[in-house]
């Protein structure tokens, strides 16, 4: 048996306006958290559309190939290199050429952590100039 107090029993439903302030709040966090620049950007030049003579003719510039073999392991101008001489190396070539370039070559099978590595040695051995093949 069941007593009834005269009111009729209402389904109480969830609210949506609480929960929409709770996703604005958290857009607010993230959007003012996040930092949208880069800082640690190193600058590619991919060679992709040029035509001129200065990019194309190893003749009037002396052009470094620095490869990453699938292992890892570098190899720059057929020489085999350990990873904590590449800045060094990398700094007497850039003080013995005018205007140096340099084409860096990773294998397939070389990861991008890797790759982003190697290009961080080659930025801080002060060569802007790269290409990436």
């Amino acid at each position: 048996m069941r007593l009834e107090t005269g009111r009729a029993s209402r389904r109480l439903g969830i609210g949506l306006t609480p929960l929409i302030d709770v996703v604005f709040i958290l857009l607010l966090f993230f959007m003012l958290a996040s930092s949208l620049t880069r800082l640690h950007a190193v600058p590619l030049v991919t060679g992709l559309g040029k035509t001129d003579a200065s990019v194309q003719s190893p003749e009037t510039h002396q052009t470094l190939l620095l490869r990453i073999r699938p292992d890892g392991a570098l190899e720059l101008a057929g020489n085999a290199l350990p990873d904590h001489e590449l800045t060094a190396a990398l700094s007497r070539y850039r003080a013995e050429q005018a205007e140096p370039k340099l084409v860096v070559e990773p294998d397939d099978a070389v990861g991008l952590q890797r790759l982003l590595t190697v290009l961080d040695a080659v930025a801080d051995a002060g060569l802007s100039v790269l290409r990436l093949q």
